[in-house]
């Protein structure tokens, strides 16, 4: 099971239903998410706890809420298939995580690292603008290829690494 931790801006723009978290699961199924505003539109970060790899969905309307689980699991696979990662390590994480549910933040260190991503997305998109015509796979693959000193490694080498083992 995947267990996104949403901010409460989050859980207001969204029809998430909140709930507790009671499984001492693993900390490599579980993500936080933040919404924040960029070139006047709704955009999600995710990023995995273990990992710290992240990845950004540009252009969010009310309607992505609905088929959210779709959303989140095709973009997931999408970014890891950009970072080179085999088909079967990809379906072996995505097949642990068929089912999802929505929790409250507990991790500031996480939400710290997305703060920073948050901005670094802020202050590199500039150039890139506008977000419909930008490619984002590229993007988060920039953004996971950026040095974090909390892990004293790079997000996407270490999500190869822990989804290799």
């Amino acid at each position: 099971m995947i267990t996104i931790s949403c901010t409460k801006k989050l859980f207001e723009a969204s029809s998430f239903k909140q709930e507790q978290d009671t499984e001492l699961s693993d900390e490599f199924y579980k993500w936080h998410a933040n919404i924040f505003r960029l070139a006047r539109k709704n955009n999600i970060i995710f990023m995995n706890n273990k990992t710290r790899y992240c990845f950004i969905l540009f252009g969010i309307k009310k309607a992505h809420y609905k088929n959210f689980n779709q959303i989140f699991t095709s973009a997931l696979i999408e970014n890891l298939e950009a970072e080179g990662i085999s088909e079967t390590l990809i379906n072996n994480y995505i097949s642990n995580a068929a089912s999802m549910k929505f929790i409250k933040t507990y991790d500031r260190s996480v939400m710290g690292t997305m703060v920073d991503m948050v901005i670094t997305t802020e202050f590199s998109i500039k150039d890139k603008l506008p977000v419909d015509e930008m490619n984002n796979i590229e993007f988060n693959k920039f953004l996971n290829d950026t040095p974090l000193v909390k892990l004293n490694k790079f997000p996407n080498q270490f999500m190869k690494e822990v989804l290799s083992n």
